[in-house]
C-alpha cells in the first residue's frame, strides 16, 4: 500500500491531528508475510500506530501455529521453570500490592495464554477465571486450570452477568484495532471497587529509541498501537478510568525485549514458531544450548534494564487502574 509522507492522521489516543508516516515495518520476529506496514507517530501523546481500518480484516492471519507457550513443550525444563518464577516474582507481585486476594476476590487474566499466570493466581488465593482468544492456547490452559477458561471474545461474559474485582491485560492492549472501545466494554465486566491492570511495551523506552524499527517491543504487524505510558495513561482517561500506579520496570519483559532485540533467532517465541514451520516439532537437538545462551544473556541485561526503568524509560509500562464513579 503506498503512503503518503505529507498526509495526516488523527490520533486515536489523543485525538492529536498531525499524526505523520514515520516509518515502514516489517514482520522481523515471525516473517507470517513479505509485506511491510506503515507507522505513524503521534506529536501528542507519542503513539505509534498501523492504521487500523487497513488491516483489521487480516489479523488474524498475522498469528503463526504456536503463538503463545505451551508447558508440555518444555515440561520442566530451563524455559518453563524460568516462566514460573519470573511471573511470580514480577506479575503478580505487582497484582498483589495493588489488589489483594482477600475474601473470595475473583480475577479474570484476559489473553491467558497457557495459564501459568492464572494457576499462580489461584495459588495465591484468587477465585479466577481466564479469557483467551486462541483455542489452542486455550486449551492448554484449560489442562491446567479445568473449568476455568474460556476461549474466545469478552461477549459471553458480559451477557452472562459475570463480574470480577480485578482484571489483568498483559501484553494484549497492543494487539487491538480498537483499544478505547475494548476498555470500555471491559468496564462492564469490574464490580464497583475493582481494578484493572495492563501491561504494555512502552515504545518512549531507552531501548525503542535507541533500536528503532529492530526493536522486540513494536513485533509488527501484530502490535497496532505502539503505547507511551503517557498514551495509556490518556486512553485509559478517556475509558472512564483514573490510574493509580504506574510502573516502568518489569523482570520478565523488560530485559528480555533488549536480548530478543539484538539477537532474534535466539528469542524463545520465534524459534518455536519457526521450528513448527519448518519441522512440525517445537523442540530440536540444539535447542538446551541456545536456551542457556539466551537465558545468560537476560541475566546479563538485567541491571540494563533496571537503570533503564529507574529513569521511567523501560521497555514496558505497568499500570493499576480504577473506574472512576
Amino acid at each position: 500500500m503506498s503512503v503518503d509522507p505529507d498526509a495526516s492522521l488523527s490520533c486515536p489516543v489523543c485525538r492529536h491531528p498531525g499524526c505523520r508516516f514515520w516509518r515502514r515495518l516489517e514482520d522481523r520476529f515471525f516473517q507470517v508475510t513479505r509485506e511491510t506496514f506503515p507507522l505513524y507517530r503521534c506529536p501528542g501523546c507519542g503513539l505509534r500506530f498501523q492504521r487500523a481500518s487497513d488491516i483489521e480484516e487480516r489479523i488474524p492471519g498475522f498469528y503463526p501455529p504456536g503463538y503463545w507457550w505451551d508447558p508440555e513443550g518444555d515440561p520442566r525444563g530451563v524455559e518453563g521453570l524460568y516462566r514460573e518464577w519470573v511471573l511470580r516474582r514480577d506479575h503478580l507481585r505487582f497484582v498483589l500490592s495493588v489488589a489483594p486476594p482477600g475474601n473470595g476476590r475473583r480475577l479474570l487474566d484476559i489473553g491467558c495464554g497457557s495459564g501459568t499466570f492464572l494457576k499462580l493466581a489461584q495459588e495465591a488465593g484468587f477465585r479466577v477465571q481466564g479469557l483467551e482468544a486462541s483455542p489452542g492456547a486455550g486449551k492448554a490452559a484449560e489442562k491446567i486450570l479445568p473449568g476455568r477458561v474460556v476461549v474466545g471474545d469478552e461477549e459471553g461474559l458480559i451477557r452472562s452477568g459475570a463480574t470480577f474485582d480485578v482484571l489483568t491485560l498483559f501484553h494484549v492492549l497492543e494487539h487491538l484495532p480498537r483499544p478505547l472501545d475494548y476498555l470500555r466494554r471491559i468496564r462492564r465486566l469490574m464490580t464497583e471497587n475493582g481494578g484493572l491492570v495492563i501491561q504494555v511495551p512502552d515504545s518512549h523506552s531507552i531501548q525503542a529509541a535507541l533500536l528503532g524499527s529492530r526493536w522486540y517491543g513494536l513485533d509488527c504487524p501484530r502490535h497496532i498501537h505502539n503505547f507511551t505510558a503517557r498514551a495509556l495513561v490518556e486512553l485509559l482517561n478517556r475509558a472512564g478510568f483514573r490510574v493509580r500506579r504506574v510502573r516502568h520496570f518489569s523482570l520478565r519483559d523488560n530485559a528480555a525485549a533488549l536480548v530478543s532485540s539484538l539477537f532474534p533467532s535466539l528469542d524463545p517465541m520465534s524459534r518455536k514458531v519457526r521450528l513448527l514451520r519448518e519441522t512440525k516439532r517445537a523442540r530440536s537437538v540444539g535447542l538446551p544450548v541456545r536456551e542457556a545462551v539466551y537465558f545468560g544473556l537476560l541475566i546479563l541485561a538485567q541491571p540494563l534494564a533496571a537503570a533503564e526503568g529507574s529513569l521511567g524509560r523501560g521497555a514496558t509500562v505497568t499500570v493499576y487502574a480504577t473506574p472512576e464513579s
